[in-house]
């Protein structure tokens, strides 16, 4: 390589190495002189809070901040207000939030080009952060609450009964009896972004502010059109039970259970869960304490006489003539499910996730579980409505083949109780051996020929006895 060429190269690297170093000694003094401060041109709400640190931008917004005498929701279907003090919501700047996203930006990443990127960027000025806003979701909640409890309404389902021999073909047909409407609730996400832009929005802040009450429509789940729609024109069963003597929590129980089956749709092919259905049985889901059998006692727990809406519509189903996937009868014989005249066998019991009640929709149509809860005369119905696909149904009344008495008493003794003391817990009850037959046919076509047995144990009385001198 000629000389020339040599001392020309090694002038070039030369040059090279002294603008790197100098690069890096300035951009360490950068570093240096930004250690725990927001770089240059980094913007929030068009202010430029460069070479700042957290603690200063959050000191600005906190004197910065003032607030209405009050906000108020004025109601959007009546002349109702709610007025809300911004001060016991503690409402406010998110000081935190605003000033640790300022001071990230050129810091988000461990990659030294993408935060040098984004220092560059915040030179250019074209980093420019939203104003956030927080305050305490706890009292918000308890406003919400007491604005929902007066503005809430659940919607109304499509009720349906079946008229006999009213449709063309003289078959009958469903018609509607009580029509559907649309139920409404408070819009609490959108209450809550309102509550916020108070602090951004300049003329909220000259006194009070004013906003309409966000509601959310809550359509029904039944309509008569989309009944209609869904093949449902005919009664394919019903079942009833009765609960006579249940104490009060029991038949709260029932119509809790009962609501949440009702209007229940099962799309052709479907396997029904009464377990998945109902959900989590408990007292946060309105649930009270009512007697079930567990581990081989009678206890008071959350949902007690569930299972009569389960028994109930295990009978819908059985006279609809669908395809049982999953029952199990109860550990001895409820004299509640005998009441009405019915022989013991016709019973499904449940406790969530297992035992479960599940059935088939084996029909061309949907199908739409109706229930009617009538305290006043201590009676339950379930009606299954779908598409009539001429199946033909026969259930025979369920014989007792064999009967056992129950076993002699089962006492606990319990020192926290005076000697001599005496509580019965739990009743006898006889054990049973039941059967009953079923048989669906269509068209000279059998679908179900069945024999459902049940197996109800004897069941002792069970007493505390006091042992305490």
């Amino acid at each position: 390589m000629p000389l020339l060429l040599k001392k020309l190269v090694l002038g070039v690297n030369i040059f090279i190495l002294g603008v790197t170093a100098l690069a890096a000694i300035t951009s360490f003094g950068f570093e240096a002189y930004y250690q725990g401060k927001i770089y240059p041109g980094v913007k929030i709400d068009n202010l430029n809070f460069g070479g700042q640190t957290e603690s200063e931008v959050a000191r600005y917004f906190t004197a910065k901040l003032s607030l209405p005498g009050k906000i108020v929701f004025k109601s959007p279907t009546a002349t109702a207000e709610y007025a809300l003090d911004p001060k016991k919501i503690s409402l406010r700047y998110d000081v935190r939030l605003m000033s640790s996203r300022a001071f990230s930006v050129g810091r988000q990443t461990n990659n030294f080009y993408d935060d040098f990127l984004q220092k560059i960027t915040a030179l250019g000025g074209t980093i420019n952060l939203p104003l956030e806003a927080t305050f305490d979701l706890a009292r918000v909640t308890d406003f919400e609450d007491m604005v929902d409890q007066e503005v809430a309404v659940s919607p109304t389902e499509a009720q349906f009964k079946f008229e006999s021999n009213s449709g063309p073909d003289q078959k009958g047909r469903v018609v509607a009896f009580k029509q559907s409407k649309n139920g409404r609730q408070l819009d609490r996400e959108k209450l809550e972004t309102q509550l916020k832009s108070v602090v951004l929005n300049q003329a909220c802040l000259r006194g009070n502010c004013n906003f309409t009450l966000p509601i959310t429509i809550l359509p029904p789940k039944i309509t008569k059109s989309r009944a209609d729609q869904l093949g449902i024109t005919s009664l394919l069963g019903s079942g009833v039970s009765y609960f006579y003597d249940s104490i009060p929590s029991r038949v709260e129980n029932i119509r809790v259970g009962t609501e949440k089956i009702n209007g229940s749709l099962i799309a052709p092919g479907e396997t029904f869960s009464f377990d998945t259905a109902i959900g989590t049985v408990s007292a946060i889901f309105g649930f009270q304490k009512a007697y079930v059998i567990r581990e081989n006692k009678t206890v008071l727990e959350d949902g007690g006489g569930v299972c009569q809406v389960s028994t109930t519509l295990y009978r819908a189903v059985l006279n609809s003539g669908l395809p049982v996937i999953e029952r199990v009868a109860h550990a001895y014989r409820v004299p509640y499910y005998e009441e009405g005249g019915f022989q013991p066998g016709l019973d499904a019991t449940v406790y969530p996730p297992s035992p479960d009640f599940r059935f088939k929709n084996d029909t061309p149509g949907w199908i739409l579980i109706q229930a009617t809860f009538d305290e006043a005369n201590s009676k339950l119905t379930f009606d299954l409505f779908g598409t009539d696909d001429g199946r033909q149904t026969v259930v025979s009344t369920p014989v007792i083949l064999s009967t056992t008495p129950p076993p002699p008493p089962v006492y606990e003794d319990r020192p926290d109780l005076p000697a001599g003391t005496l509580q019965q817990i739990d009743t006898a009850h006889w054990g049973a051996k039941t059967v009953f037959t079923r048989k669906v046919t269509r068209n000279g076509t059998v679908l179900i020929d069945e024999s459902v047995s049940s197996d109800f144990i004897p069941w002792p009385a069970r007493y505390l006895r006091g042992t305490k001198p």
